[in-house]
């Protein structure tokens, strides 16, 4: 059983497109509950140099992504992604898509806060978004819900299906700590991204992506956004990283 997943897991990989930068938690729609999510980022000076054929860079550039949810039973929930990019190359252009379903089996309670699960995603995209046009992740999800903070973890394995590049898993470890506030800030803390290359052999330290986010986390109760959560955050990137990145995640309840 441990050996046919391992080998599950040796399927999926590392998109390339930076359309959603998000540490999941234990959250999860109720079963018939749609959601909708939309993610923007962008990085006013970012990789400038292209490192594939009409690669789509990051410098000046604008990612939005609105994400569709639905909880399909009480521990799987349903995602569909449509990325779309602007680049002062190339314009606005339509990026591709991306389903995915997650699997909550333990979930924060009022009698124990803890929740983990795990995230399978698969990606379309067309040529310049990705260096490989197929691709797909496994993400792993620990979450805890305390009294005065919320934190996460998501070990990712992501792995290229295109014949041109690497077949082996990479592996990246991302990490979120919120501390819960009052009133329409419902949260202040900080997420650390950090991409380590090959699972199973790591890139040189300073060739790692490494990104980390100052958090800041709304819910409004009244006025033009009733009912909606917002989530606003700027990142400082080094070594592999861009190094700077401002990112937006806007969710109106529906």
């Amino acid at each position: 059983m441990g050996s046919a997943f391992f080998c599950a897991l040796q399927n999926f990989a590392h998109a390339g497109l930076v359309d959603e930068i998000q540490v999941y938690d234990g959250e999860i729609n109720k079963p018939g509950d749609v959601g909708l999510e939309l993610h923007v980022n962008t990085s006013p000076n970012g990789k400038s140099s292209q490192a594939f054929d009409r690669e789509r860079v990051t410098d000046r550039g604008l990612r939005i992504t609105p994400e569709l949810t639905y909880g399909l039973t009480d521990t799987f929930e349903l995602g569909f992604y449509i990325p779309t990019i602007y680049t002062p190359q190339y314009g606005y252009e339509f990026a591709g898509y991306k389903p995915r379903i997650k699997w909550m089996p333990i979930q924060a309670k009022s009698n124990q806060p803890w929740s983990a699960g795990i995230n399978v995603e698969y990606a379309k995209l067309k040529t310049g978004m990705s260096e490989s046009a197929k691709s797909s992740e496994v993400r792993f999800i620990l979450g805890y819900e305390g009294q005065d903070w919320r934190l996460a973890m998501n070990p990712i394995l992501e792995k290229n299906f295109s014949p041109r590049t690497e077949h082996t898993p990479e592996l990246e470890m991302n990490f979120r700590a919120i501390y819960k506030q009052e009133g329409k800030m419902k949260g202040i803390g900080f997420e650390y991204y950090h991409a380590l290359g090959l699972y199973n052999d790591f890139s040189p330290a300073s060739e790692q992506s490494k990104q980390l986010f100052f958090v800041t986390e709304f819910e409004f109760k009244e006025g033009p956004f009733k009912d909606w959560d917002m989530h606003f955050a700027a990142g400082k990137g080094w070594d592999g990283a861009d190094p700077f990145t401002v990112k937006m995640i806007f969710a109106p309840k529906l």
